[in-house]
């Protein structure tokens, strides 16, 4: 996600402030671009707290063991920066540590005595938590910019016309392979090319792929179909429509896919070729979309979730959906010839 100074300030609005609690301290990776410029951005966001940024150069809070002396060490290196600070009435004080690499240690704790020099507080033992912000900020469920919703869309559009273009070379050399999958998950649907047909029809009629969000029931879409599919099938049930699938499109990859994490969790337990587990993947990979589109869309049914944890699922998703994509375009390339008969 993109980090800039208006962005961290929102983040930090999502986060409480604990009981009797004046200074907190966060630690934010900045993999890009000048920390030193974002750091004085900070220093102009208005709000009810004061943001103390700071580019942390020193090797310091390594270990758990040393969170006091290292947070002395800290306040004394940039002991301008905090003299600097116009505090009134009861403000809080956020330090916001800019780094190049993470911690190692996701959250740290320990009682620090504040010095007396200090805007707030001085001479006062406080808790002080040491804290991922991307951890610990939160955001509506896949109601934000990190979720990435609308590239979701558009790439799953994109999947879904590539499948059905297969669908169809493969209809015309292997007609009983393509009508074997057809009536697993749409029985009693029609003939071969009137099915394929009007899932044409139905991706022809969606005007914007970046709004696309197929549900669950409508016969007229493949992607819809699937996910009925999956809503009813154990692992091992969506392991024997994988087959089937990996059938109908003629598959016969030996280049393994990496699987979303999601897939990973819900692997089959029987033994299959890479190309079958590569669309189990795909399969579940295309229903994680179809649950976080629908997520997204009633975000005030669930609760918040961390924004790293929102953003690295995007992420995930993504990459995987971008593979498929590249996979399915190599199958839409292969020579009739390569495909045999049935």
């Amino acid at each position: 996600m993109e980090l800039d100074a208006k962005t961290i300030s929102n983040l930090l609005g999502t986060i409480e402030w604990g009981a009797s609690t004046g200074i907190r301290l966060f630690w934010i990776k900045i993999a890009q671009g000048s920390r030193d410029a974002l750091a004085e951005a900070l220093r102009k966001v208005e709000g009810a707290e004061l943001i103390a940024p700071i580019v942390l150069r020193e090797p310091l809070f390594l270990s758990a063991n040393a969170v006091m002396s290292d947070f002395s060490k800290l306040l004394e290196s940039n002991k301008k920066v905090f003299e600097g600070l116009k505090v009134s009435g009861d403000q809080k004080i956020t330090v916001i540590l800019l780094l190049k690499e993470n911690f190692n240690l996701s959250q740290i704790s320990s009682p620090v005595v504040l010095p007396r020099w200090f805007p707030i507080m001085g001479g006062i033992e406080s808790y002080l938590h040491i804290s991922d912000l991307l951890w610990c900020a939160e955001t509506e469920l896949l109601n934000c910019p990190s979720a990435k919703i609308e590239l979701m869309s558009s790439t799953l559009y994109d999947l879904e016309c590539g499948i059905v273009e297969r669908l169809r070379q493969v209809s015309i050399v292997k007609p009983g392979k393509v009508r074997a999958l057809l009536d697993t998950i749409n029985p009693g649907g029609g003939g071969t090319d009137a099915m394929l047909g009007t899932f044409d029809a139905f991706l022809k009629s969606v005007i914007d792929p970046n709004g696309y969000r197929p549900n669950s029931t409508s016969k007229s879409c493949l992607m819809s179909l699937i996910f009925n599919h999956v809503l009813k099938s154990s692992p091992d049930q969506l392991s024997s429509l994988s087959t089937k699938f990996q059938e109908a499109v003629a598959d016969n990859s030996v280049e393994l896919l990496r699987p979303t994490l999601f897939g990973i969790m819900l692997r089959p337990s029987n033994k299959t070729i890479v190309a079958t587990k590569n669309w189990h993947s795909l399969l579940l990979a295309a229903f994680q979309v179809y649950q976080l589109m629908n997520a997204s869309a009633h975000s005030g049914d669930y609760p918040k979730y961390p924004v790293s944890l929102i953003s690295s699922n995007a992420r995930d998703l993504l990459e995987f959906l971008v593979a498929a994509n590249r996979y399915v375009a190599v199958l839409i390339s292969i020579d009739e010839d390569e495909m045999g008969t049935d």
